[in-house]
């Protein structure tokens, strides 16, 4: 098998939620962050053969891509790439080394309270934005008939901040917070629904990545 573009840039995405991963047999794969506040499912294109433990994520890519459209061979050991050139043996590893998440229960937030869209181009220039000026805080603030996404930080009450107006809001005044560096999704549309206290849930309008991502206590 080969590894088609789309896979490879979850894999990368992965990689900057956990440097190691478990390779399920199937098409969905799964990572979580080593503290738990992020935990991604993602439905690939490619299909993966035998359960393989990946160490160092990064490092696997960067021979992948080292190497020129390599074919990959797994077994229960190791996966061999082969180019025109090079054939290259590389290891698994045990999969208790690596932290993951639980198997066999399907991720699903049940009763949220709060719903949203929000464009791929306006996250990311929030968090671009967010970034440069040094805010570790993204809040969603539902307020006067409005929803809000703002930049800030929280820890600092003269400190910059940023607002974008996503929709309109109905309900009691809410503030919702998410440390800036949880939000490692891959750039795309999302829906986003949040259970208040505990965790949001963002789905891509394809619905191939859906990441749970821990809101912040007050």
């Amino acid at each position: 098998m080969k590894l088609s573009e789309n896979t490879l840039s979850v894999l990368k995405n992965f990689a900057s939620i956990n440097s190691g991963v478990v390779l399920r047999s199937g098409k969905t794969q799964k990572s979580i962050s080593p503290e738990q506040t992020i935990l991604v499912e993602a439905k690939l294109e490619d299909d993966f053969p035998v359960i393989f433990g990946i160490y160092d994520l990064n490092q696997f890519l960067g021979n992948v891509t080292t190497l020129d459209s390599p074919e990959m061979t797994f077994s229960d050991e190791s996966v061999v790439m082969k180019d025109s050139t090079f054939s290259l043996n590389y290891y698994s590893c045990s999969p208790n080394l690596i932290i993951s998440p639980p198997e066999g229960k399907d991720l699903v937030l049940s009763n949220p309270e709060i719903s949203f869209d929000i464009s791929s181009s306006v996250l990311q220039r929030l968090l671009r934005v967010a970034n440069m000026n040094a805010m570790p805080h993204i809040s969603i603030l539902g307020k006067n008939g409005k929803m809000v996404v703002r930049g800030s930080d929280k820890s600092n009450d003269t400190s910059n901040y940023v607002d974008v107006e996503i929709g309109d809001y109905e309900g009691d005044d809410v503030t919702i917070t998410f440390k800036a560096e949880n939000l490692k999704m891959v750039p795309d549309d999302y829906s986003v629904q949040i259970k208040l206290g505990t965790f949001s849930c963002w789905t891509n309008k394809k619905g191939t990545m859906k990441y749970f991502i821990a809101l912040e206590k007050k």
